[in-house]
């Protein structure tokens, strides 16, 4: 196992803790009630859940001895409970979780070959990279698939479930005569992520060739997180702004029903980590800030706009009946160029969502030192 190893353990704070040093020289004040919820017998041996709830913890429990074992952390609780804390529990504390890697323009994507759609379906190596190229750079491309409606249905099931919305389980982007969104066109469409109506945005989307277009109708994609971290360096009180400022995003489908959701352009976590991007200018409903802040809140969603759709910072991907393209939508924006909408065998891509938590469990079990 490569990483720091705990290499000594001392009773510390009058028992209240138990100081673990490691091997690269960090020394940490474990206190008694984590060492109890963490400890071995509080799990169940055949699901890997605790077995006791958190009253049964005693917050002011001492500890009287303590000892550094091959298994783990040995300890002699004041009351008389012994009990052990395994390595791999302790080890786990100090996991270094992969951060995503960040490409600003096309040149710069760490993995922008496709993979094979085949070796995808039938082997767990190369499901596995293609978990690990989604979860670092946002994007993984498939290749060599057959260009047959429902073939994406085969992928997802690799992973997860499809998540069924008001467009089906599954929908067709191609022209029609009498569109309901304007996907359905064959206009070109800027970066954009998809459904920022919704509450929580599907995290996963797949887009499958079935025809390809032979003048235009290339799908671009850009990373969103790339350019608002960029966007944080050189521009830092325009990144504020639209990570602030909640402005709403609205559909109306033709049924009737509207979707409605609020949230920044630019979603922060509490440590300040990048949770999504929605970019949808087809969706965003009139901004309702404070008048005296609107004009300053447009130049920074301009700088953002402009920022995406600069030269040479979308991959730019004519897909091939058959290829099939998987992106977070929380982190990758994509759009196309325009298409000749009216040939008899124009453009048609099939596309679904799905939860992204499928595809990062999966790469947990398969590929565990790459799961985020």
């Amino acid at each position: 196992m490569s990483g720091p190893e705990p290499t000594r353990a001392t009773v510390a704070d009058g028992g209240r803790a138990v100081v673990l040093t490691w091997s690269d020289g960090l020394r940490e004040a474990l206190p008694a009630v984590w060492l109890c919820d963490s400890a071995e017998d509080a799990f169940d041996e055949q699901t890997g859940q605790r077995r006791r709830g958190l009253g049964a913890l005693d917050p002011e429990a001492r500890i009287a001895r303590c000892a550094l074992e091959p298994a783990g952390l040995a300890v002699s609780l004041a009351g008389g409970r012994d009990l052990r804390v395994v390595r791999r529990r302790l080890r786990d504390r100090r996991r270094e979780r992969p951060s995503p890697t960040l490409w600003l323009t096309a040149a710069s994507i760490e993995a922008p070959d496709p993979l094979s759609a085949d070796a995808c379906l039938n082997d767990d190596e190369a499901l596995a990279e293609t978990a690990s190229r989604v979860a670092r750079q946002g994007l993984a491309i498939l290749s060599g698939g057959l260009a047959e409606p429902g073939y994406v249905e085969r992928i997802v099931a690799r992973f997860g479930f499809i998540r069924e919305t008001n467009y089906g389980r599954l929908f067709d982007v191609r022209s029609e005569s009498r569109p309901s969104n304007l996907a359905y066109t064959a206009e070109a469409l800027d970066l954009h992520t998809d459904n920022p109506y919704r509450d929580p945005p599907p995290s996963l989307q797949l887009l499958h060739a079935i025809r390809a277009d032979t003048h235009g109708g290339a799908t671009c994609f850009a990373d969103g997180f790339a350019h608002a971290r960029a966007m944080e360096a050189t521009a830092p009180e325009a990144f504020e702004r639209l990570a602030r400022h909640p402005v709403e995003f609205a559909y109306a489908a033709p049924d009737g029903a509207v979707y409605r959701a609020r949230r920044p352009l630019i979603e922060l976590g509490p440590d300040g980590a990048i949770l999504a991007v929605r970019l949808n200018h087809r969706s965003l409903a009139p901004p309702d800030l404070p008048a005296d802040e609107l004009t300053a809140w447009y130049r920074a969603y301009s700088v953002f706009h402009q920022s995406l759709h600069a030269p040479g910072a979308a991959l730019r991907i004519r897909l091939q009946p058959g290829d099939v393209a998987l992106f977070d939508n929380r982190r990758i924006a994509h759009g196309r160029e325009a298409y000749d909408g009216l040939a008899s065998a124009g453009r048609w891509l099939q596309g679904c969502y799905a939860d992204i938590d499928g595809l990062l469990a999966t790469l947990a079990r398969l590929r565990p030192e790459s799961a985020p």
